[in-house]
């Protein structure tokens, strides 16, 4: 008999009882839902010496061993054993097995709470990954059903107010919109992903994240370049091309870096398919709007006022019916979450305004490239996150653009009162002034020129009567 058999001594078997059939993953997997128990079997083949086992979660925030978690097999016994899990919080974990001899495939572990501090425990290979969902909320769906409505209509707005006479015009200077483009497409995506990798965000938070530094075009930043008189023709001129690029290039970006470098420890599937129909069915609103804009220009000006209307909606939605569908938020909203959902904007507007100064731009447009890179568009990021990743990926993924547009306006409100303040207080000295010289007019003040002979008061275009008389006096003189 050898020494030590191998892990086929204590194989592990593993099948869910009151579940459906689990799919292969790594070493196994099964779905929870919150707050939902289940029953994982272990069958082992017999042993050849007494073994103690302790049945874990990786992670107690995620789902508990809440029965089952100890069992004695006694030397030659065959059969299996059964522990109770219960989902506690949307999220992945692993339920690990620990055993105190040690037999080939198993590792020596730290020693683990609750166990005899005089043994040593060693954890087997193959994990069981268990993956909690949240229960299906109507709720939830009406609400991501509104917010697919409402970014529609957003979309069409913004194709009745694109203006393709002043789209060309601008783009016949190519250079800040290429630009913008690049900022958009190049510098958030990567600022995303540099945030997400160095604050060690879990998979599915960080891959949020990457997606919304990878959606520009949010429509809000039209309105901002106005209130601060910025380029208002770039700013609908990028919008324009970011959400059109965009059909493209989020996939790109999705598929080379959110597969191969944020998920490639996690075996996850992303439907493609589903994050371009998403995208189309997105892009073709705008085009509705440009149509609409050509046949029924008076139908175009009443759209464009719903703008406003509707971002106004859309934010008390989100606070609202979005905060209570969506509680769970609130878990997640760790201090590293909060820092990355204002570093990933406010980083996008320091290097917008960065690349478009080395660029040398004037100060509209470095304003604009500025505002039209750190704003994103949270609509798009959301609807597409919902409809193309898995859960819990989708619900966990969901908050990066949540807790980004929350941040976000911050730096454009306090701009935009700064700039207020200003005009408003240059405004007061400019109808100082005009008063001023509107007295000098009056003749409430007069000053004497050093030329002899002639006295200087400001008059109108006509000249006043003393002015006249002077150079009739100079004239007889002079003859």
């Amino acid at each position: 008999m050898e020494m030590l058999r191998t892990l086929a001594s204590l194989f592990f078997c593993v099948y869910f009882v009151h579940s459906s059939p689990f799919e292969s993953w790594i070493g196994a997997r099964m779905e929870i839902t919150e707050n939902e128990v289940k029953t994982v079997t272990f069958n082992f083949t017999e042993t050849d010496r007494p073994v103690k086992i302790i049945v874990r979660s990786s992670d107690t925030f995620i789902f508990s061993v809440i029965e089952g978690s100890r069992h004695n097999i006694t030397n030659g016994e065959s059969g299996n054993f059964s522990a109770y899990i219960r989902g506690e919080f949307l999220g992945r974990a692993e339920v690990h097995v620990f055993v105190n001899k040690l037999f080939k495939g198993t590792q020596l572990s730290n020693a683990i709470q609750g166990a005899s501090d005089n043994e040593s425990w060693y954890i087997t290979e193959n994990p069981v990954d268990v993956v909690v969902k949240r229960a299906e909320s109507p709720l939830s769906t009406v609400f991501t059903s509104i917010v697919i409505v409402l970014v529609c209509l957003a979309n069409i707005a913004m194709g009745c107010k694109t203006d393709l006479k002043e789209v060309k015009r601008t783009l016949k200077r190519p250079v800040a919109p290429i630009t913008g483009l690049v900022s958009q497409f190049t510098l958030m995506p990567l600022i995303s992903l540099g945030v997400g990798y160095f604050l060690g965000l879990d998979a599915a938070l960080w891959f949020g994240f990457f997606a919304m530094g990878s959606s520009p075009g949010g429509a809000a930043s039209n309105i901002y370049c106005y209130l601060l008189d910025g380029d208002v023709s770039l700013s609908v001129t990028m919008t324009f091309i970011s959400t059109l690029a965009s059909l493209a290039l989020i996939p790109a970006w999705i598929y080379s870096v959110g597969i191969n470098v944020i998920y490639k420890d996690i075996e996850i599937s992303i439907p493609f398919v589903n994050i371009i129909t998403s995208l189309v069915g997105l892009i073709i609103p705008v085009g509705i709007g440009i149509l609409i804009q050509i046949k029924k220009p008076n139908w175009a000006r009443f759209i464009e006022k719903l703008v406003r209307p509707i971002t106004v909606l859309f934010i008390i939605l989100v606070f609202t019916i979005g905060v209570y569908a969506n509680l769970y938020v609130f878990e997640l909203l760790t201090p590293l979450t909060l820092l990355a959902g204002a570093l990933i904007p406010y980083c996008g507007f320091a290097f917008g305004a960065l690349v478009a100064f080395i660029t040398k731009h004037d100060r509209q447009r470095i304003l604009t490239i500025a505002i039209e890179t750190g704003i994103q568009n949270t609509g798009i990021s959301i609807v597409m996150l919902q409809l193309s990743l898995p859960t819990p990926d989708s619900d966990i993924g969901m908050v990066a653009p949540i807790v980004c547009s929350i941040f976000t306006p911050i730096p454009m409100v306090i701009a935009i009162t700064a700039y207020e303040i200003k005009k408003r207080c240059f405004k007061k000295k400019e109808v100082a002034t005009g008063e001023k010289l509107k007295g000098l007019d009056g003749g409430e003040k007069s000053e004497k020129l050093g030329v002899e002979g002639l006295s200087y008061q400001p008059v109108s275009e006509k000249g006043s009567d003393s002015e006249t008389e002077t150079c009739k006096k100079h004239e007889k003189k002079g003859n």
